[in-house]
């Protein structure tokens, strides 16, 4: 009689350990996460934030809004650039942190004007950081800070 009892125990036992964890969805690393090298946990607002702010909403995100930028080599004055919907933009994203207000990227940017015939090219690069708030289902920007983000006049296009 011990022997089976003994023998129901180590069975039940082996069988607890078959079972499914527990653990909070949450909290799991990802086999593409670990693979990549990434052996920090991932949360679900990461993993959505991720697909959701790219850079090409960026690049329609900014149009409209102005930033201070200054000569690359400091030689000339300081200016507002506005972006412009009609040019040519690239954004490369660096970093992205979600703060207590949202989500905080730095991207480098390049971009530049649209010169009429009797106007010098300038093109605008370098970095910038940009706040966005979550509002319902979007993700609204809110603020763009010039980090390095310069100018040059007269760089062929």
């Amino acid at each position: 009689m011990d022997r089976s009892v003994m023998s129901i125990a180590v069975i039940l036992f082996a069988l607890a350990g078959c079972t499914p964890s527990t653990e909070s969805s949450s909290n799991v690393t990802t086999k593409s996460a670990l693979a990549a090298g990434n052996t920090a946990p991932l949360h679900a607002v990461q993993e959505s934030v991720k697909s959701e702010v790219t850079a090409e909403a960026i690049v329609s995100d900014v149009i409209g809004r102005v930033v201070k930028v200054s000569e690359l080599t400091g030689q000339g004055p300081d200016t507002d650039w506005t972006f412009e919907a009609d040019e040519f933009r690239k954004v490369d994203i660096l970093e992205k942190h979600m703060t207590e207000k949202g989500l905080t990227l730095v991207i480098f940017m390049t971009t530049r004007n649209n010169p009429a015939a009797n106007e010098d090219s300038v093109q605008v690069s370098g970095k910038l950081q940009l706040q966005y708030e979550r509002r319902g289902e979007q993700w609204i920007l809110t603020t763009v800070e010039n980090l390095t983000f310069s100018y040059t006049v007269g760089l062929p296009i």
